[in-house]
């Protein structure tokens, strides 16, 4: 029986807020806004309670979206000759996946298509293209490109960056 070594890598939004997170803060801020509301109310200001209303709608619907989107994942598993790429939600399984051969697979850091895009990540193997990395940073991009490198290419090494001399060391008066 032989064992192979299988390394996974699992890009995902930096998602700091939980679902007991946003239920409480939900709750503060309504209580609070609801308050406030119901003090304008009892004054004789009613209209206030609807918008107060409207705008905890709001907000709920801002945590809904939020918390689905934090819940996106794409799975890179790195075999001993392919790789397959799983793409969808956290608990719901993989909407899609792709497999590719490990040999020809090329790491692809592409700049967007306007000046102030971001840039893409892309993995391309005999004319198929995933792209991948699209809650990552420009710099996480970079990142991951030279890791998921090393890792298609085991001899392949990013090359060191190189210091340059502070000036006073060069530039002896």
């Amino acid at each position: 029986m032989s064992s192979t070594l299988c390394t996974r890598l699992v890009i995902g939004p930096n998602a700091s807020l939980s679902t007991l997170q946003a239920c409480l803060f939900m709750g503060l801020l309504g209580t609070v806004s609801l308050a406030i509301g119901g003090f304008f109310a009892v004054r004789g200001f009613w209209p206030i309670l609807p918008f107060a209303g409207l705008e905890l709608a709001a907000v709920a619907a801002a945590l809904v979206h939020a918390l689905r989107r934090n819940a996106y994942r794409e799975v890179v598993s790195f075999e001993a000759a392919t790789i397959s790429i799983a793409v969808g939600m956290a608990g719901r399984g993989a909407g899609a996946k792709v497999v590719l051969a490990r040999s020809g697979t090329r790491v692809l850091v592409e700049a967007g298509p306007y000046r102030n895009s971001p840039t893409r990540l892309r993995l391309s193997c005999g004319g198929q293209t995933v792209e991948l990395g699209h809650c990552l940073t420009d710099a996480e991009r970079e990142r991951i490109a030279v890791r998921m490198r090393e890792l298609i290419h085991p001899g392949w090494r990013a090359a060191p960056k190189r210091q340059t001399a502070p000036v006073e060391s060069w530039l002896q008066i």
